[in-house]
């Protein structure tokens, strides 16, 4: 078996062994500790395993774009994880059970990224979405938490449904389900048969679903809102960057970004994605909705980068740029969203705009790394969110796809005025101080940190910038 298993087989035998644990003796402590050493010991065979030569058996194909994006996504739960044990200590049933969601979620989206055939891939999806169920529904006594549950799974079943119909039809069409098979079958006639097409069509409206893309984005805000507070960081950070992998992986191996109507499709949605997701935005007075439709809009924008690949027009003479920018600003919203949710979850719930009213005066520290994360997710300049930004339209002059940047920044305009507005309510004075339970030590290590790596890849990114150019070449 080769060594680019080993984080996901570590990850299995600690959802084993937290089985037994729970079985054996519920304890909390207990459950914190073996998720911890399981997730932290997967980042660090992860890191070994980064420059490793490509591999491939069949199902998985491994590179080291794929292992940083593992990376990636092993970051953000570790980061996670460190805030779970309080946030999971206020709330009353059982504990234990949440972990392991989380883990087999986390093995769901290591299988995802590295897939490179069509049943791998449904099955992680499956394994993520199905354990997303219990997450979303895990608050047993918020009836909004049942409902929000049984909407994503319900949803969820519609979208795997068009996922395993257009898988069906692209292996009749081929005869294959590997993905660079059926790309090379698919793009080595002169002109993409309309079956072919009709295929490609619906695993896009069940990846747009999972990334909660116009038009399938109706249901993000109430599952945003319904959800416990860390399922809902997972679902907008771990979720989204699985399916937004597969969904470039699909494009980058060729022939399917020269079919008119795919690209006329994915143009379509991510302009109506960047402008629809920021204006219904601005309707919203609960942060979670707003950030629920705001990831509308990002993921709009990362949409444009799949429009770049095999490009001929390329003024920076260097292929790989799309690549580049796609992944930079992946990570930047990524880790401007981890941030964000790190924020809500020490501020005990506190997710409609009232409640953040004059947050500078009584908690300083939380107002302000929130008010940090919000200008980088409006992508002002010394963020990494402007950094991603600054990729973003570099890479679509650079291969002369102008046509998405005036939609680019209406829609950032439009975004600056919601992402501000949370700031001024959090700036804007109060009669009476509330009084608020004091921060503990990792609380304050957990915030100067979130401030210090926003504003430091931000002012800095060429450390960064330079991890991601090595590996992706």
């Amino acid at each position: 078996m080769s060594l680019h298993f080993l984080p996901a087989m570590i990850i299995s035998i600690t959802i084993l062994i937290l089985l037994l644990a729970i079985a054996l003796k519920r304890a909390h402590n207990l459950a914190y500790v073996i998720t911890g050493l399981g997730l932290i010991g997967a980042f660090f065979s992860q890191c070994i395993l980064l420059y490793l030569p490509n591999s491939s058996d069949g199902l998985f194909a491994f590179s080291p774009v794929s292992s940083l994006l593992s990376l990636l996504m092993l970051s953000i739960l570790i980061f996670l994880w460190l805030q779970l044990y309080a946030w999971l200590a206020k709330q009353k049933g059982h504990k234990e059970e949440f972990y392991l969601l989380l883990l087999l979620v986390s093995l769901g989206a290591l299988g995802m990224i590295v897939s490179e055939h069509f049943a791998s891939f449904f099955l992680t999806l499956e394994l993520m979405s199905l354990s997303f169920v219990g997450l979303i529904a895990y608050s047993q006594d918020k009836p909004v938490s049942q409902e929000a549950g049984i909407k994503y799974l319900v949803l969820s079943a519609v979208a795997s449904a068009f996922i395993l119909m257009g898988i069906a039809i692209l292996y009749l069409q081929t005869g294959s389900l590997a993905f660079e098979q059926v790309t090379n079958e698919v793009s080595s006639s002169s002109s993409i048969p309309l079956l072919s097409t009709t295929g490609i069509i619906f695993i896009l409206i069940g990846l747009f679903f999972k990334l909660s893309m116009v038009p399938c984005h109706l249901w993000v805000a109430d599952i945003f809102q319904g959800a416990p507070l860390p399922s809902t960081a997972l679902l907008s950070t771990i979720s989204k960057l699985a399916s937004f992998v597969v969904l470039w992986k699909m494009f980058n191996l060729g022939g399917w970004q020269h079919d008119h109507i795919i690209l006329e499709i994915i143009g379509l949605v991510a302009v109506a994605s960047m402008l629809i997701g920021n204006l219904l935005a601005l309707l919203q007075n609960n942060i979670l909705r707003i950030l629920a439709f705001s990831s509308i809009s990002h993921f709009g924008y990362l949409l444009i980068l799949l429009l770049l690949f095999n490009q001929d027009a390329d003024l920076l003479e260097n292929a790989e740029f799309p690549l580049e920018a796609l992944i930079f600003y992946l990570s930047a919203y990524l880790i401007t969203l981890t941030g964000t949710f790190t924020v809500l979850m020490q501020l005990e719930g506190k997710t409609k705009l009232e409640q953040l009213t004059g947050l500078f005066w009584t908690r300083p520290l939380h107002a302000a790394s929130l008010s940090v994360l919000m200008l980088s997710l409006a992508g002002i300049p010394l963020t990494i969110g402007f950094m991603g930004k600054f990729y973003l339209v570099t890479a679509t002059i650079s291969n002369q796809v102008l046509w998405p940047l005036p939609f680019l920044v209406i829609a950032s305009v439009i975004g600056l005025f919601f992402y501000l507005r949370i700031i001024m309510v959090m700036l804007s004075s109060i009669n009476q101080v509330e009084r608020s339970s004091a921060s503990t030590t990792g609380e304050r290590a957990s915030l100067w940190f979130i401030i210090a790596v926003v504003m430091g890849l931000g002012t800095f990114p060429a450390f960064f910038a330079e991890i991601i150019k090595h590996t992706v070449r």
